[in-house]
């Protein structure tokens, strides 16, 4: 299939719509920074002794953990040659999970937006900063970030996003947000994003590579399609919450109104933990 014409099928699936410090003193768990931070009238009630159980990560839905889209990837010795029936085409290797924060945060939000919409720049240059400092430094919230384009402009922008590879992701996400209006309404936005890339330590040839890089566009098409159809995503930004979706740009008073209950139920929950007896010789 060439360019032209796959170009032309994806415009149509298309739909518009990091931390902790270390210290000499023992490290808090982080019930204890929850209860410390947002619950002190709770911290007489709660001793060093409580600790989160073992497997409760594994209590978070499913949706918060990343997913894959292809358990292998093709092998290099799969033969092109078939006898009666033609190969399906091979599912792309997804790409790297980027997230921020703890991998053991008791929050984790999966956020879903494409690089062409206003109200994903707004969060990502004005509440992110502020989520940051509030829930992710202190450890009770990871945040997941996929991408969603939303026309043929943001998925180029997505691309170049992708360049550098998953070290220099973030940086570009933000880079591209806070020139949103210089390429995304430009005579060319190619052009302009070009012109982006070149400031930024990507070459002209390593630019029209990325861009024409087709299993990159497929893992990109791969991660929109699987968000749309597990989440049922109209809009963007598309944030999930514990596995709660909301399809809607949350300003910070709407996330404290959704994070503060569900530490706080993390909190009474623990109350019904058992407490493990020390055993210092114990290991594991």
């Amino acid at each position: 299939m060439n360019f032209a014409i796959r170009s032309l099928l994806i415009l149509t699936m298309l739909t518009s719509a990091v931390y902790g410090e270390q210290r000499n003193e023992p490290e808090k768990t982080i019930l204890e920074k929850i209860v410390e931070s947002f619950f002190p009238e709770k911290a007489a009630e709660t001793t060093t002794e409580i600790t989160i159980p073992e497997k409760a990560v594994e209590t978070t839905p499913q949706t918060t953990t990343p997913e894959k889209v292809a358990e292998t990837a093709p092998s290099a010795n799969t033969s092109k040659k078939t006898i009666g029936k033609a190969p399906e085409k091979m599912a792309a290797k997804p790409l790297p999970e980027i997230s921020v924060g703890s991998k053991d945060a008791p929050v984790v939000m999966i956020n879903y937006s494409s690089l062409s919409c206003g109200h994903c720049a707004h969060f990502n240059a004005d509440i992110l900063p502020k989520i940051e400092e509030k829930y992710i430094k202190p450890g009770y919230l990871r945040i997941v970030f996929r991408d969603y384009p939303g026309d043929q402009v943001s998925l180029r922008a997505h691309q170049l996003a992708w360049c550098k590879g998953e070290i220099k992701y973030l940086d570009f996400i933000k880079l591209l947000y806070a020139h949103q209006e210089k390429w995304l309404f430009a005579d060319d936005p190619v052009v302009a994003l070009k012109s982006i890339a070149l400031q930024n330590g990507i070459s002209a040839k390593q630019f029209e590579a990325c861009l024409k890089n087709q299993e990159l566009l497929d893992q990109i098409i791969a991660v929109r399609l699987e968000g749309q159809q597990k989440y049922n995503i109209t809009v963007t930004p598309t944030i999930v919450i514990n596995a709660k979706i909301y399809q809607k740009a949350l300003d910070l008073e709407e996330i404290d109104d959704i994070i503060k209950p569900l530490l706080a139920s993390i909190v009474e929950k623990e109350k019904d933990v058992p407490k493990l007896a020390k055993n210092p010789d114990k290991k594991g």
